[in-house]
C-alpha cells in the first residue's frame, strides 16, 4: 500500500506529464485493440453467417461461386433424393437464384430465391409466413427488408418478371401476394431480395429442376469434414465443401488483413514501450538524488524497482481504459464504413468484439509498459549511492 500512494503521487506531481504519456498509450492500446478485432473478425463473424441456419455443407457448380455466374445444377430433383440417402445427411435445401423485375417502381431490379419453403437456410422470417409450395398459382412471397422499407406490406402484391436478353422482350409479369417480410442472411448493403417458391420461380424464369446451390445439414452426432468427403466421391462433376473448409478458403483469401493486423499491433506495442520508457526515464532521472538517499537509509533496491513498475502499471491502467474505450468508437465507424463495401453481406463483420480480445489488449499494454519502466528503474538502482546523494529532487 505504501508503494501504490508513493507511485500515485508522483504521477500527480507531474500532471500534464502523466497526462500526454496516458493519452499516448491510449491511443496505442486503441490502435492495437482494432487490430485484434480486425485479425480475427472476419472469420469468426464468416463461420457464424455460414453455420446460422444449420447447414455445414454447400454443394455448388464446379468452378464457380453460387449466384456469382449463371451456372446450375441440372437435374436436381433427383441429386436431392441422392444427397438424402447419404449417411449422415439430415436434410438438403436447394436454392436458384435470378434477378428479376418488379414491375410498378420503375422496374426496380429485385435479386429472387427460389426456396422449398420446408428446407431453406437462406432467410429468417421475422413476421408474416413462408410461400406456400401446396399453392402453386398463388404461393406468395416473402421479401426483405430493403422492399419493406421502400413502403411494401403482407398483404400488398407485387408483379414480378423476367428481364429480357440479347434483344428478347421481357417475360411475362407474374403477381404475388406479399406473404412475409424475413432478413435474408446473406444479402449485401441495398440489396432488394425476395423468395419464391422453387415452382414460382421456374415459372417465371422458363427453367426446369435446377438450382443454384445445395445446402446440406449434417446429423447430429456426423462429422461435416466425412460427410463433405464422401459426397466428393459420389459427385466429382460438383464443388462440395464444408463450412470449416469455406473459413479456411475465406481466411486464406483475407490473409493481408491478418498480416495488416499483426504489424500495426506490432506498432502499437513498439510505441507503448518507447513512450512508457522515455517517461519513467525522464521521471526517475529527475529523483536520482532521492533515490540514493532511500537507499542510504535502507530502502532495498526491489522495493524502489517496484515501486516505479506500480508507477508504470497505474499509467498503463489509466490508459488501457481509456484506450480500450477510444478502440471501441473508431472500430464502431470503420465498421460502418467497411459494411457498405458491394456485394458483401451485411451480416460480415470486420471489427468483432471479443472478451479474450480485450483482454489481450490490456495485458498487452500493461506487460509493455511494466517492461519498459525496469530499464531505467535497473538503471537507476546500479548508480553509486555516494556519487548521487549531492543531487537533489526538483
Amino acid at each position: 500500500m505504501l508503494i501504490l500512494r508513493y507511485s500515485a503521487r508522483e504521477l500527480l506531481r507531474h500532471p500534464a506529464r502523466s497526462l500526454l504519456a496516458i493519452l499516448g498509450v491510449a491511443v496505442a492500446c486503441a490502435m492495437l485493440l482494432d487490430m485484434l478485432m480486425l485479425g480475427g473478425g472476419l472469420n469468426s463473424s464468416f463461420r457464424k453467417l455460414l453455420t446460422t441456419a444449420g447447414y455445414e455443407v454447400r454443394v455448388s457448380p464446379a468452378g464457380t461461386l453460387p449466384f456469382d455466374t449463371g451456372a446450375t445444377i441440372p437435374q436436381v430433383g433427383r441429386l436431392r433424393r441422392t444427397l438424402e440417402q447419404v449417411a449422415g445427411v439430415d436434410g438438403v435445401a436447394p436454392v436458384l437464384g435470378a434477378n428479376l423485375l418488379l414491375e410498378g417502381t420503375d422496374d426496380t431490379r429485385v435479386f429472387v430465391l427460389g426456396v422449398d419453403p420446408a428446407e431453406q437456410g437462406i432467410y429468417r422470417l421475422e413476421s408474416g409466413s413462408h410461400p406456400d409450395s401446396q399453392r402453386p398459382g398463388d404461393a406468395g412471397v416473402v421479401i426483405g427488408r430493403e422492399l419493406a422499407q421502400s413502403g411494401l406490406a403482407i398483404g400488398d402484391t407485387v408483379t414480378l418478371r423476367a428481364p429480357g436478353s440479347f434483344g428478347q422482350a421481357a417475360g411475362s409479369a407474374t403477381r404475388f401476394p406479399v406473404v412475409g417480410v424475413a432478413d435474408f442472411l446473406y444479402a449485401s448493403a441495398g440489396e432488394r431480395s425476395a423468395a419464391l417458391t422453387l415452382g414460382s420461380l421456374y415459372e417465371i424464369t422458363g427453367q426446369s429442376d435446377e438450382a443454384s446451390l445445395l445446402m446440406v445439414r449434417v446429423a447430429q452426432g456426423a462429422d461435416p469434414e466425412a460427410v463433405a468427403a464422401t459426397l466428393r466421391e459420389a459427385l466429382p462433376g460438383l464443388e462440395i465443401a464444408s463450412v470449416g473448409q469455406l473459413v479456411a478458403r475465406a481466411a486464406q483469401r483475407l490473409s493481408y488483413f491478418r498480416q495488416l493486423a499483426a504489424i500495426l499491433g506490432t506498432v502499437s506495442l513498439i510505441v507503448t514501450t518507447l513512450l512508457i520508457g522515455t517517461i519513467m526515464a525522464i521521471s526517475i532521472s529527475d529523483r536520482y538524488g532521492t533515490i540514493a538517499a532511500l537507499r542510504a537509509i535502507g530502502i532495498s533496491r526491489r522495493s524502489l524497482v517496484a515501486a516505479f513498475a506500480v508507477e508504470s502499471l497505474l499509467l498503463c491502467v489509466a490508459a488501457a481504459v481509456i484506450g480500450l474505450l477510444l478502440g471501441l468508437l473508431v472500430a464502431h465507424q470503420l465498421e460502418r464504413i467497411l459494411s457498405g463495401f458491394p456485394g458483401l453481406p451485411t451480416a460480415i463483420r470486420f471489427f468483432v468484439l471479443e472478451p479474450d480480445r480485450v483482454l489481450l489488449a490490456a495485458a498487452g499494454v500493461l506487460a509493455a509498459g511494466v517492461l519498459a519502466a525496469l530499464v531505467p528503474a535497473t538503471r537507476a538502482m546500479n548508480a553509486p549511492i555516494a556519487a548521487t546523494l549531492h543531487r537533489e529532487e526538483p
